[in-house]
This record gives structure tokens, sequence and C-alpha cells, in this order.
């Protein structure tokens, strides 16, 4: 089927589905296959500063970067589970497994279920099925795919792009730098979390409230404070 064929939404699906694409691969590790992916989706890519950004990442991607960044001592954690405190681990993989088999996803990146990488590249997928159904008239398989792109994106991506493209404005170059801020703009802000990762987070006191002495003990109740 030619783009001239294609409705209005199904060629801005498949423009969506390449944007995610080349996210999901700027946190891939970057070996001779990687370097192929990037230049192949590159020539495909209709927004210019989408092209730059992949031409930046041919550029300036190494693996010795890679894992200063994303490596198991990295200064840029790319795994969900860092991010959501309280989370069972084995719960988040047993939740991503399911949306990964319910559409068929099977990541081509060697790496574990809640790697950025491997998220980013599912929403491209999530797209890209979203426009197939589109294009074949199968409007309750569209609406369905469409739905979960959108909940995935809020329920794992947003709990890893506010907080990644932090550290990375501190530890990357620009190219990493711009993605992450397109993510951003995609996903935005990390949702709050009933159990967060540190007593002190958002620079908050940690406060025990009034005090039960004994009667007699003298003068008011103390607020008893503990500074972060």
């Amino acid at each position: 089927m030619t783009s001239e064929a294609l409705s209005p939404a199904v060629v801005a699906l498949l423009a969506e589905a390449a944007e995610w694409r080349l996210y999901g691969l700027l946190f891939e590790y970057p070996d001779a296959a990687w370097t192929s992916n990037v230049e192949a989706l590159a020539a495909s890519l209709a927004d210019p500063n989408l092209r730059d950004l992949a031409a930046n990442a041919l550029r300036d991607a190494s693996e010795g970067l890679h894992i200063a960044l994303f490596g198991p001592a990295g200064t840029v954690p790319p795994r969900e589970v860092t991010y959501r405190g309280g989370v069972q681990f084995g719960y988040l993989i047993a939740e991503l497994a399911a949306f990964y088999d319910a559409f068929g996803y099977t990541p081509q990146a060697q790496e574990a279920p809640d790697h950025l990488a491997i998220e980013l590249g599912f929403v491209s997928y999530l797209k890209l099925k979203h426009a197939h159904a589109l294009a074949n008239g199968e409007d309750a398989q569209a609406e369905v795919t469409g739905a979960a792109c959108e909940e995935f994106v809020r329920e794992h991506i947003a709990w890893q792009a506010e907080p990644v493209l932090k550290r990375l404005e501190d530890f990357a170059p620009d190219y990493l730098v711009e993605a992450g801020k397109r993510i951003l703009a995609h996903a935005g802000p990390a949702p709050k979390s009933d159990f967060p990762l540190s007593p002190f987070e958002d620079d908050e006191r940690m406060t025990c409230g009034h005090s039960t002495g004994a009667a007699g003990a003298g003068g008011p109740e103390e607020l008893i404070q503990f500074e972060p």
C-alpha cells in the first residue's frame, strides 16, 4: 500500500512509531547492528529535528559512553524499577510481560523487560499495530491498541521520563538530553508514589508530631523534627 492511499491518521501514527523507535535505539547498546538500525531509520524520518538527533547519535555514541551512563554502575539507571518506590520487582516484571505477550512484542535488544529502551520500543510497536489496524479497517482493534499505548506511556514511561532526564542533563551528551526532553514532553511528569524512594523526597522534613511525654515533665508538648 502506497503512502498516497493511507489516511492522515495512519500516516501520523507511522511517523510517531518511527519517532519512538528512534528514542528506544538511543538507549540501546551501540554495536554494529545498532549503527545499521539508526542509519536505516534516519532515512525514513520526516522531521528534520529527528534526523539531526539520529545523526548526532551516530557521531557521538560509543560503547564506553553507554556503559558509563547506563551500565550496572552507570550514572543514569535505565530500569523502571529504580524509580518505582514500593513496587515489588516481580509484580512489575509480570505486569510488563502481560503487556508484551498480549500484543506479541518480542524485543530485539537483550535487556530486562523494564529497561527504558525496551519500553520505548514497545510504544513504537504499539503505534505500528495501531496504524496497521486503522489501515485495514479494524476499528475495534485500533481502539484497543491506542488505549493500551496511552496506558503504557502513562503507567510505565512516565515513571522514568522525568528522573532519567534530570540525570541525563547532569551527565549525558546533548543528543540524549534532547531525546529525554522529547520523551518527557510526550509522557508528562512522573506520578507521585504512595511509597517514596526516600523519606525526604521533595525536600520535606519528616515530622513525628507532638510529644506525648508524661505529665509533670513541664512546659508545652514539643514538636520533634528531623533535618534531612
